[in-house]
């Protein structure tokens, strides 16, 4: 099957009304883009996404009313244009998310994989397998932050502990620590990101005793008594910093807190804003870094 692929340029209060046209119109698949390759990987707790402006790639079916779409979306405050509409055969939009898949193993422990892929019973029984749907946006493990993530995870997760997934997006961190042996907390301010938590979790067969799933407005009240033997957040570096004595407060004595999501540069101020744990050096790929230290 093809495809037509509209591109929009959208300013982020114009997003949620842009996303909705396009839904309304049959788009089958929705990513957004930095317009100006910006580091955000998610936006502050309670914030609205993204960057300063989004690109948006809608993948719709080749007989949308494109003449249609372009009349919703003017009726919009903060019009966005339409920059471009290409036409997607459906084996280039199959090798785009081909590009985002991960099939990777952590530690001789953990193997991320694409949800369909086949493995033999020896591999089934010597590793943990996490299944995700491939996909064009961060949360699929593609990027360096979240493998990153995972490498600490892999090597450090011990069955029985109690790990909270701040900013979870796709779960995919919380979903790792549950089929590690740990009992997790997944957090989030987005309630899609809630959702598909959930459903990454269950189709990994994993209940809410193993993967509880909280929307972060609720987080203080559900978290309240709760101790934790490891806090694990690839966010950004400015909620990293804001979060920093919250984190702290609910990381047990000798407990773990990984931080991720930031650029090589902004790592020893993110370390410097936790003043009751001891960080490491940080493990570097791409120029993006992974924070793990140790709370006091």
């Amino acid at each position: 099957m093809s495809w037509l692929q509209l591109e929009l340029r959208v300013a982020p209060q114009s997003l949620s009304a842009s996303e909705a046209v396009l839904l309304e119109a049959g788009a089958v698949a929705i990513t957004l883009l930095s317009d100006d390759d910006e580091p955000v990987l998610e936006p502050a707790p309670g914030e609205t996404p993204l960057w300063s402006s989004v690109r948006v790639l809608a993948l719709l079916p080749v007989d949308t009313n494109m003449a249609g779409i372009q009349e919703q979306l003017l009726l919009l405050p903060q019009t966005p244009p339409v920059l471009d509409v290409q036409f997607i055969a459906d084996q280039n939009w199959q090798a785009q998310v081909n590009n985002h898949t991960v099939d990777q193993v952590f530690a001789e422990r953990l193997w991320l994989l694409p949800k369909q892929q086949q493995v033999d019973e020896a591999a089934a029984q010597r590793y943990s397998l996490l299944r995700l749907e491939p996909g064009l946006a961060f949360g699929s493990g593609s990027h360096p932050t979240t493998r990153l993530c995972l490498q600490w995870l892999a090597e450090n997760i011990r069955p029985g502990q109690k790990v909270l997934d701040f900013g979870c997006g796709s779960g995919v961190l919380a979903i790792a620590a549950a089929l590690l042996g740990a009992e997790t907390v997944a957090v989030d301010h987005d309630p899609q990101a809630i959702l598909a938590t959930r459903e990454n979790a269950d189709y990994n067969g994993l209940d809410n005793r193993q993967v509880d799933v909280v929307l972060a407005e609720h987080w203080h009240a559900h978290l309240y008594a709760q101790q934790f033997d490891v806090v694990v957040a690839n966010i950004l570096a400015g909620p990293l910093q804001d979060l920093a004595q919250q984190f702290e407060s609910v990381v047990m004595p000798g407990g773990s807190i990984v931080l991720s999501g930031i650029l090589e540069a902004q790592a020893p101020e993110v370390a410097g804003s936790y003043t009751h744990t001891r960080y490491g050096e940080p493990q570097i790929e791409a120029g993006w870094a992974c924070l793990a230290g140790v709370r006091a």
